[in-house]
This record gives C-alpha cells, sequence and structure tokens, in this order.
C-alpha cells in the first residue's frame, strides 16, 4: 500500500494554481497532457491524480468553477471521471471542438487564457485550431507558471516520493544480491523490474553496462563480472512520482584515480547539500561542484550536455535544471525553495581521463537547512564485489 492523494490535496493545488493564475492576469488555464514517459504526464496527474499511460488531452482550469478534461479516449476520461478529481471528462479524438465549447459553455471565449505545454506538449496544429475556433480569446505561454506551482511539493507528496524510495532500494539491492556471472542483462532487470512491479511501479527504465562507453538497455548477453558492472533504474511509482539511482558492482581493484575522483565528488556532494538551501540557485551549486574537482586538482574537460540537476517529481524531468553546456543547457536560475526535489548527477570530463566515471546519483529534498538524501543510507561508492 502506498499513501493515495486525497481531495484535500486536489483542492490544495487548484488552490495554488488558481493564485498564481489570478497573479498572472488568467482567465483560465488549458493544460495540455501526454502519455509520455519522460514529459507530458506530470501536468494531467497533477490535477486529475491519474496516471495517464497514453492518449492525449486538454484540461481546462478556469479561474472560478469546475475544470473540464477532453481527451482522446472517451474510455480512459471515463476512467477519469471515476475518479473523482475533475468529474467533466470526455473523449473525443479531436480534442479541439469539445474543448472549444466547453470554453465558450464557461463565459471564457474571449478570455485571456494560459496554456501549459506550449512549447514541449501542445501540438502545433491543436494551438492553430484552438485559435480559429476561438478567434477572441488571447493565448498566454503559462509553461513556466504551473512548472513553478508544482516544483514545490507538498508535505503528502513528500510522504509518496519517501515510499518511493523504499521501493527503488528494494529493487537495486536486489540486482547486488543476484548479479552472477553469465546471467543476461534481461534476466537481472527482469528480476529487478519484477521488485519494483510487485511494489505498484508504473513504469521503468533500466540502463546496464560493462564497458563506459556502452550503458544501455539490458539485452541476452551474458555478464562478465570481471572488471565494472554498472545498473542504473529509473522508477515511476504508484504515485506517479519518479525516482532515479545508480550502484557501481567492482569486480577488480579500483585505480588510484577512480579511488581519487570518487572521493572529490563525494566532498562536493557534501558541499552542494550543505549550500543547497532555500534561496540557492542550479549554477551556484554546478559551481560548487566544479570548484571542489578543481580543488582537489582536477583539471576540467569542456562543459557538456549532461544535466548536472533536474527538478524530478510526476515527470521524471522537470524545470528547473542546469547543465554546463550553454545555451543548450541553460538553467531557469530560479531560487531553491524548501520541498523541491532533484535529480543529482553532476559530472565533468577530467583530466587524467577517468574512463569510468563516478555514477553517483540519487535524488536529492530541498529542505530549510539543505538537501536531504531521499535514498538515506545508500552508499554511493563502488560496491566492492567478488566474482
Amino acid at each position: 500500500m502506498y499513501t493515495q492523494a486525497t481531495l484535500a490535496e486536489r483542492d490544495a493545488r487548484y488552490q495554488r494554481l488558481r493564485v498564481a493564475m489570478r497573479v498572472a492576469g488568467l482567465d483560465a488555464l488549458l493544460v495540455a497532457g501526454k502519455g509520455h514517459w519522460w514529459t507530458g504526464r506530470g501536468y494531467i496527474r497533477y490535477l486529475t491524480d491519474f496516471h495517464l499511460w497514453g492518449h492525449d488531452g486538454l484540461l481546462l482550469v478556469p479561474l472560478d468553477g469546475e475544470p473540464a478534461l477532453t481527451l482522446t479516449s472517451p474510455a480512459v476520461a471515463a476512467r477519469i471521471a471515476a475518479r473523482g478529481w475533475v468529474e467533466d471528462a470526455d473523449g473525443d479524438v479531436y480534442l479541439v471542438p469539445r474543448t472549444a465549447a466547453v470554453t465558450r459553455a464557461r463565459g471564457l471565449a474571449k478570455g485571456r487564457i494560459g496554456v501549459a505545454g506550449m512549447r514541449t506538449i501542445l501540438g502545433a496544429g491543436v494551438l492553430a485550431e484552438l485559435r480559429e475556433a476561438l478567434p477572441d480569446a488571447e493565448w498566454i505561454d503559462a509553461d513556466e507558471l504551473i512548472d513553478r506551482v508544482r516544483m514545490v511539493r507538498s508535505p503528502l507528496e513528500v510522504q509518496q516520493i519517501r515510499e518511493l524510495w523504499t521501493l527503488s532500494k528494494a529493487a537495486m539491492a536486489r540486482f547486488v544480491e543476484i548479479v552472477t556471472p553469465g546471467m543476461s542483462g534481461l534476466a537481472l532487470s527482469a528480476e529487478c523490474s519484477r521488485v519494483a512491479l510487485a511494489g505498484g511501479a508504473r513504469d521503468i527504465l533500466v540502463f546496464l553496462g560493462e564497458d563506459p562507453r556502452h550503458l544501455s538497455i539490458p539485452d541476452e548477453t551474458p555478464l562478465r563480472c570481471d572488471g565494472i558492472t554498472r545498473f542504473h533504474m529509473e522508477i515511476c511509482g504508484p504515485s506517479g512520482h519518479w525516482s532515479e539511482l545508480t550502484v557501481t558492482c567492482a569486480y577488480r581493484p579500483l585505480t588510484d584515480d577512480e579511488e581519487r575522483l570518487i572521493a572529490s565528488e563525494l566532498r562536493a556532494y557534501d558541499a552542494i547539500r550543505a549550500a543547497a538551501r532555500p534561496g540557492a540557485t542550479l549554477p551556484e551549486l554546478a559551481a560548487i561542484f566544479e570548484h571542489t574537482l578543481a580543488a582537489d586538482g582536477w583539471e576540467l574537460g569542456p562543459p557538456t550536455r549532461h544535466f548536472d540537476f533536474h527538478g524530478q517529481g510526476l515527470d521524471t524531468i522537470e524545470r528547473p535544471w542546469f547543465a554546463a553546456q550553454l545555451p543548450w543547457g541553460a538553467s531557469q536560475s530560479w531560487s531553491l525553495e524548501a520541498g523541491m526535489t532533484f535529480s543529482y548527477h553532476p559530472h565533468r570530463d577530467t583530466r587524467p581521463a577517468v574512463h569510468w566515471g563516478t555514477g553517483i546519483n540519487e535524488d536529492i529534498l530541498i529542505t530549510p537547512n539543505g538537501a536531504e538524501r531521499l535514498s538515506g543510507d545508500w552508499d554511493l561508492r563502488w560496491l566492492r564485489m567478488t566474482a
């Protein structure tokens, strides 16, 4: 069992959203949703508490009055309505006609309507049809508005994420328990996924590798377990929240540079967690990582596109985020707030080169006093194994 969201939680989320809408001068918010693993589900789950495994949707949230959802599946729309968070839900393979009709019915045909998901979720053709169907409405990009509202997790969400981490560690511990030379990556990932699925996981992403240049989805290749074996697992739990964790098994002695880099990154991790208080920004935390490695004598390679940090909640990648390579990874330099959760995995190529990076990867919760490790006492060092 897991802690389920309540109608009181629903009301609190809508209240926070409507306060932000009022400040932005919006009459309504049109929230786009898509059954996409990485990003697109979270908006709909946040406002309906329904796991959108497929289909596209448009959720109209008036400043006052009941929301209305149109989904590209009548059957799934009926399930969402039965959930009780949004009872006015119906299906149509063409989203715009019903959406336009409910917009008119709520007196919003000439309203100032924010669109959440305008840049990355809503299809360009859908937006063009909306503008044609409702020519007197003003359409505003509201991606940042909803992202800012949902990036601070409620106490209930934090509890759900903690429960997910108990499940995540159990699945990863199963890998360490059973990994054996000759086992295929498919067999291993199937066993770890069984643990996650038995605990209510909705989606699972696994990467596995024994070559630093080739960490990929598992296949039938037998593992050698004679050097380094790395296993990475991302789990969408029963509440819809995501976790991300890596374990590295060492079947050989670590090199001096590997030992030294692990020690440097763990020092950086401690310094970053202490600094990750409300008011700090992600670029400031990234600078701590770089400064710590440089102080330990590492020469850093060029900036990379790898995310140092990214928000993680009901989508596995949420804003704000930061990557060293600009402008691709430009962070929304929003001040951190207590209740924000991030996936933590900063990385820099170093000189001398360490081909197997440390693989330190987990999630953190921002608190008034610094960042809390959601993995608790999980050992981030490489595990010394015997073949």
